[in-house]
């Protein structure tokens, strides 16, 4: 009696309806499934399709990496992963700088070496060099993207060089199609910026900082990813004693503080000034740094320390927290990042 197979089709059809983590086992199961699951199509069509995105954590642990789901309790052990990272050197931590899609940008501490890297299906591909020359006093900036004007990801690497207050400027973009650097032309303002990695929202990545001028000088910086120029995202320059500019649940926010408290405020429509709105307050003794928001409008972050991971509800009462052993980093790294599972490869603008 011959053998009867399903028709392709139908199998694909069966796989574009399980979730990433049962599709990275199935690649085991024969040649055939190997070569439909690792099918760039497949990988985007999956991508498109997923109803519910299940978002990890990524955070260097004294072991190597770790990776948590998000909507999870923290105290669920079956949650959290330790994750291989095929190009780490065993003297040299890593520096998380973004994600987008499931694919995470990241070097290591030395600013020499970059890396795309899907935690997911372990996947990684080397960047080439971008010909910046690392400097112990050079402040940098980082951004990782999605083009959809050409269906391409984008990597920036900027360095401001030494001395103050009138520094050098370097600026890299790289297309992962081309896999070729360019210059970016320099923004108006000398700008330096408190958080190294870019907030990715509405095609654009963004970071917070202050300009050389008098009086208040914070402002946002964008660099539009289609057009690959800077702009300037706020009409007027901020006095605000301490901030941080995150992606929470695909809104541009900002964390403010306000005496003992500190405010969550977001932009409710993008690119809109006047949308920004307050979102949480929450209690000051934990000065949480926002990583993500999680089901139930939840936002998930560390405190300022790095070493307790809190959960508040949308009246900003902190109804969980746990210990948790993020190693911190110097000035200017990234201690973690959040992703989505994905079958993205790294390497899919090489495949054609």
């Amino acid at each position: 009696m011959s053998r009867k197979f399903l028709p392709e089709e139908v199998v694909v059809e069966i796989l574009l309806r399980l979730p990433v983590k049962s599709l990275v086992r199935f690649r085991c199961v024969s040649k055939r499934w190997l070569s439909l699951i690792s099918d760039p199509r497949l990988a985007k069509s999956q991508f498109k399709r997923a109803a519910d995105h299940i978002q990890r954590l990524l955070f260097p642990t004294p072991f190597g990496l770790g990776s948590l789901e998000v909507d999870a309790p923290f105290g669920d052990g079956s949650a959290l992963r330790e994750l291989f990272v095929p190009f780490k050197q065993p003297d040299l931590r890593l520096n998380l700088l973004g994600s987008c899609d499931g694919l995470v940008f990241a070097s290591h501490y030395d600013h020499k070496d970059f890396y795309i890297w899907n935690p997911s299906t372990g996947e990684h591909r080397k960047l080439p060099d971008p010909g910046i020359s690392p400097h112990p006093d050079n402040e940098y900036m980082y951004g990782f993207g999605y083009d959809s004007s050409i269906d391409d990801y984008k990597v920036i690497v900027i360095a401001f060089l030494p001395p103050r207050p009138c520094p050098g400027y370097v600026g890299k973009i790289l297309s992962l199609k081309n896999d070729l650097w360019k210059s970016i032309k320099k923004p108006d303002n000398v700008f330096t910026s408190f958080r190294s990695a870019g907030a990715l929202c509405g095609g654009a990545v963004h970071w917070l900082g202050g300009v050389f001028r008098p009086g208040p000088n914070l402002a946002i910086l964008a660099f539009d990813l289609a057009e690959e120029k800077f702009r300037q995202d706020n009409e007027d320059y901020y006095d605000i004693a301490y901030t941080c500019l995150v992606n929470l649940g695909g809104r541009l926010c900002l964390i403010l503080l306000w005496d003992a408290d500190e405010e969550l405020w977001g932009m409710m429509e993008y690119g809109v000034q006047k949308s920004w709105a307050r979102m949480f307050r929450i209690d000051g003794d934990y000065s949480p740094q926002p990583l993500c928001m999680a089901r139930g409008n939840q936002l998930v972050a560390t405190n300022d320390d790095g070493n307790v991971l809190i959960r508040a509800n949308p009246e900003g009462k902190i109804v969980e927290s746990c210990v948790f052993c993020i190693e911190q980093s110097p000035n200017w790294h990234e201690p973690s990042a959040v992703f989505v599972e994905s079958l993205l490869s790294p390497l899919f603008a090489l495949e054609f």
